[in-house]
């Protein structure tokens, strides 16, 4: 009898470890930053360079809006960030400062100028 009642008191110790070893498995430690880059008449503009910036570390990634203008840049670190997009024939666009938390997608949608380009 008692070898049944320290059997059983291990086998639910085991299914506590195990339920407990899977949500931690789940969490995320990275954010991401997602958009769509536009010309003034709202038409996807192709080929846009999309740079984000840490504010507090300084790391730059970069990515380049795709058939639909829509731009991903993935595995962020939770912290502010600064964007930058640059095209041919249009202003530069930024943005001083978006929030990336963990688990999330910051959604930041441009829609850029005609004229010189601006520094």
């Amino acid at each position: 009898m008692k070898r049944q009642s320290s059997l059983a008191g291990i086998l639910i110790l085991f299914f506590i470890c195990a339920l407990s070893a899977d949500s931690a498995r789940g969490q995320a430690v990275y954010g991401s930053m997602i958009g769509t880059v536009t010309d003034p008449q709202g038409a996807a503009l192709v080929g846009a360079k999309v740079t984000i910036t840490s504010l507090t570390k300084g790391t730059s990634d970069e990515a380049t809006t795709n058939d639909s203008g829509f731009y991903t840049v993935t595995h962020l670190i939770p912290d502010k960030y600064s964007i930058k997009v640059e095209a041919p024939g249009f202003k530069t666009y930024t943005v001083a400062s978006v929030d990336v938390s963990a688990d999330t997608a910051a959604h930041v949608d441009v829609q850029m100028q005609v004229g010189e380009v601006t520094q």
